[in-house]
């Protein structure tokens, strides 16, 4: 297709084929990468032997207890940060000196490290699944309050005020004006909210578990099996993605309801 026939696609035609292109480019470099034999076989598979070591690995059954351990622990951290995030943020938007007081302390919180904490949570709770539910749920619910309370607070004043002369009770005005203004916003949150309870996660179980997807890269990385430590990977990203367009699909319809 010429260039005079790409710029004659819709808008959102064009923005589809060149997300399509681009993991076309994306996933034949990882291939080519590999084939081409620039690194040894102990530092970098093709992308094919990723996904052919990865399917073999499902099949036989060998992660599924680790697959079930991480979507658990990423569940428990993800929605509970999602719950106590939502409340806190939608109290701040409510009062705004407490917002303003609580600000620099939320940006200091959402730029830690909390990942370093990780051996006071040891102390205190021990070595088992309640330090990497706390480090997930810690680096998870900054961003959702954040851009919970500041998506409320953007709401267009004229808004709010087409939905009281319409006769709408504070409680119906938040539910078919306020929030579904807001919705972008606070999905933003969600979103980088579930990827960093996911990196949390992935990231505690590297050192804090003997379970799970992390534990399983790690330990495929020390016993130099690069293939299934590439597999693996491959199998988080997945993942990842997957439940990523599942929160977009679920954003797409609140905005269509609403």
């Amino acid at each position: 297709m010429s260039l005079t026939g790409l710029s004659s696609l819709p808008y959102s035609k064009q923005i589809r084929l060149g997300r399509a292109t681009l993991l076309v480019a994306i996933l034949a470099t990882l291939e080519l990468v590999g084939r081409a034999e620039w690194f040894d076989q102990l530092t970098y598979v093709p992308l094919s032997t990723m996904v052919e070591t990865a399917y073999g690995l499902l099949v036989s059954g060998e992660l599924t207890d680790d697959i079930i351990t991480t979507i658990g622990l990423v569940f428990v951290s993800f929605v509970s940060a999602t719950l106590v995030a939502l409340v806190i943020g939608w109290f701040l938007w409510r009062h705004d000196k407490v917002k303003q007081v609580l600000d620099p302390y939320l940006i200091v919180l959402y730029a830690m490290p909390i990942f370093v904490f990780y051996p006071m949570f040891i102390i205190v709770f021990g070595l088992n699944v309640f330090p990497i539910v706390l480090i997930a749920f810690a680096m998870s619910v900054t961003i959702i309050i954040i851009s919970t309370a500041n998506g409320l607070a953007k709401v267009p004043d004229v808004l709010i005020d087409v939905g009281r002369s319409m006769g709408l009770s504070r409680r119906e005005q938040f539910r078919h004006v306020i929030f579904p203004a807001a919705v972008p916003y606070i999905f933003t949150g969600l979103k980088l909210g579930f990827v960093y309870a996911f990196i949390g996660v992935i990231a505690s179980e590297f050192i804090l578990s003997n379970s799970g997807l992390g534990y399983q890269i790690s330990w495929y990385y020390q016993q130099f099996q690069t293939a299934d430590m590439y597999a693996v990977l491959l199998i988080v990203i997945t993942l990842a993605v997957v439940v990523n367009l599942g929160l977009i699909r679920i954003e797409d319809r609140l905005h269509r309801r609403t």
